[in-house]
């Protein structure tokens, strides 16, 4: 490819220029050309990008131009939505090595839109946080330079787990409905169930710009619905009335809380009885010691009172009783203990 230049006109030139003829072989017409050709325009993107809802995700974009190794002007990088009239990103910069200014325009104010690549460098990706499902479309990828331009396209697709938006009832022409909101990519099927059991044949409205679905049901005040939203990512479900489920996981609650209170109080009293008994056992334990030694005491006085020292003047070291021993029906006098050998004592008068 020579470099957007009619070849006749310039062949001709050059011939002329160089002192070429028209008897030149062809081998030195071919190593001329060949100084004189130049790289074509190229540029790589993705035919198709899946991100997920709510996530971050670069469309990517790497191009090279004719004049890659020798370009100094403009680089003008632009990223437009075909639906769209005006582009949603535009970033222009000068191309040197050293350059350090860049003026990034961004028609829509949004800090989602970023670019992730060095145009300087051919990449021209572009950046976009918390993918929403409006960003799905088919995107066009363009670099403009000073003497030339070149595009390409690309399409995003937002993918997302099913999620059910809304569940109420509204008043249809066909009377009060339940009405069910379910939102995915890919779309979500529904599927209905009451305390009657499931119900079919559910007439379903679609949105495909928004991947919205909407089914309605028949209301009854007697009866309990569920809706449940699935696709290939993940499923949901909610209840209509709400507080339906919400009474029968609060009596839920309430009866656990009150078994553990039960127990509770049963635990509670018995480890009262428990010390009770235990206080008891060392009370009476207690009373019967007091009494044996209150035994002992009064066991302790009556033979103390029983026994008598020696009058003064009386030979010391004789202790004796006024007790006497009873054996067989007689009284027999108690002897004195350690008494010596010889004469009984004096014991006197009585």
């Amino acid at each position: 490819m020579w470099c957007g230049c009619k070849q006749f006109i310039v062949r001709n030139f050059l011939f002329l220029e160089q002192g070429l003829s028209e008897e030149t072989t062809c081998t030195d017409q071919f190593t001329f050309w060949k100084r004189l050709s130049c790289s074509p325009w190229t540029m790589k993107v993705q035919d198709r990008v899946n991100g997920t809802l709510g996530q971050n995700m670069i469309l990517p974009c790497i191009f090279t131009h004719p004049k890659q190794n020798t370009y100094t002007g403009d680089i003008t990088v632009k990223w437009m939505q075909v639906n769209k009239h005006e582009p949603i990103f535009i970033c222009i910069l000068h191309n040197e090595t050293n350059a350090q200014d860049s003026n990034c325009i961004f028609p829509r104010s949004s800090e989602r839109l970023l670019l992730q690549g060095d145009p300087r460098k051919g990449d021209i990706s572009l950046g976009i946080n918390n993918l929403q499902f409006t960003d799905a479309s088919q995107y066009i990828c363009r670099v403009e330079l000073n003497y030339n331009k070149f595009e390409k396209h690309t399409t995003l697709n937002v993918n997302a787990p099913a999620q059910i938006l809304s569940l109420s009832k509204d008043l249809e022409v066909l009377g009060m409905m339940v009405k069910c909101i379910a939102q995915g990519n890919p779309l979500p099927e529904i599927k209905w169930t009451s305390l009657s059991g499931p119900l079919e044949n559910v007439p379903i409205k679609t949105d495909h710009s928004n991947f919205i679905v909407i089914s309605s049901v028949p209301f009854s005040e007697q009866d309990v619905y569920t809706c449940q939203a699935v696709n290939s990512l993940g499923q949901v479900q909610k209840t209509f009335p709400p507080n339906h489920s919400n009474c029968f996981g609060l009596m839920v609650t309430t009866g656990i809380l009150g078994c553990l209170l039960l127990l509770g109080l049963v635990l509670f009293t018995l480890d009262v009885m428990k010390r009770r008994q235990s206080a008891q056992t060392v009370v009476l334990h207690d009373k019967r010691v007091q009494r044996v030694k209150t035994s002992i005491y009064q066991a302790n006085e009556t033979v103390y009172a029983n026994i008598s020292t020696c009058p003064v003047g009386r030979e010391q070291g004789y202790v004796y009783s006024t007790g006497a021993l009873r054996e067989g029906g007689k009284v027999i006098p108690k002897s004195p203990k350690n008494r010596p050998l010889g004469p009984p004592p004096d014991i006197g008068e009585k």
